[in-house]
Formats: C-alpha cells, sequence, structure tokens
C-alpha cells in the first residue's frame, strides 16, 4: 500500500455511515473540513420496546417434560451401553493378558459414564417434581 499523501483519504472523504455517526478526531492546527452538502442523514430507528428481552415461560404440562427428560437419558444410557459393547467387540492385539485388563476398564469406565447419567436423570426428574410444588430453590 503507498503511503503517498495523495493516496490517502482526506477527511472529507470520511463520512459517517447514518446509521452509526462517529467523531473524526483532527490532529491540533489541522483545518475542519466544510460540511458536505447533501441529504440529511436518515432518521436513526430503535426498535420499539420490549427488545433483547428473554422470551417469557413456555408453557408445558409436567408429564411432557417428564417424558423429555426421561427419553434423553435413556438414550444416554443406551448409548454408553452399546458404545462399551463396540469396545469390547474391537479386536484387541495385545497378549491375552493384557486384552483382560483392557475389557475390564473399558466395561469400568462406561459403567461409571451409565451411572453418572442414571444419577443425572433422577436429579433431573427431582428438579421437575420441586418445580412443579413450587420450590425452586434448597436452603
Amino acid at each position: 500500500m503507498s503511503t503517498h499523501p495523495a493516496s490517502l483519504p482526506s477527511n472529507t472523504d470520511l463520512i459517517p455511515p447514518p446509521s452509526r455517526p462517529f467523531q473524526v478526531i483532527r490532529a491540533p492546527g489541522q483545518v475542519k473540513a466544510k460540511a458536505r452538502e447533501g441529504p440529511p442523514p436518515l432518521e436513526i430507528l430503535f426498535p420499539l420496546p420490549p427488545f433483547r428481552q428473554t422470551p417469557g415461560p413456555i408453557q408445558a404440562s409436567q408429564t411432557y417434560i417428564r417424558t423429555l427428560i426421561l427419553e434423553r437419558w435413556d438414550a444416554e444410557i443406551r448409548h454408553c451401553e452399546e458404545t462399551c459393547k463396540v469396545q469390547l467387540l474391537e479386536r484387541i492385539q495385545d497378549p491375552v493378558t493384557h486384552q483382560a485388563f483392557l475389557r475390564e476398564r473399558i466395561t469400568q469406565c462406561w459403567s461409571a459414564e451409565k451411572k453418572q447419567c442414571e444419577e443425572a436423570r433422577k436429579v433431573q426428574l427431582l428438579e421437575l417434581l420441586l418445580a412443579a410444588h413450587g420450590i425452586t430453590t434448597l436452603v
């Protein structure tokens, strides 16, 4: 890019966009450019209130939400069981003693993951039950 003064934009080329005016900062002693003649800038429009607000709560039955929670965590638990089976069926090319250790580790890992999913499901169901009775915080 050329730094020749003729190729740099002048302050008269810096016209603020109609929606967001900005201030041009000039060096001391620099002459203020004449205002450009033309149509007035467009009026800035703001959205009418309420804007940028979170929507209100969506009404749904407790049975429907409970079904969603159960389906989600049942799918997670099935995924853990299927992944464990797939990893156990993969051919391990190590000595027999090492294979037994790896199978045990795979089973332990996926059992722990499955247990965590079951606990999370219970917690969410308890939260739903408490919310249905108007309890939102535990002290």
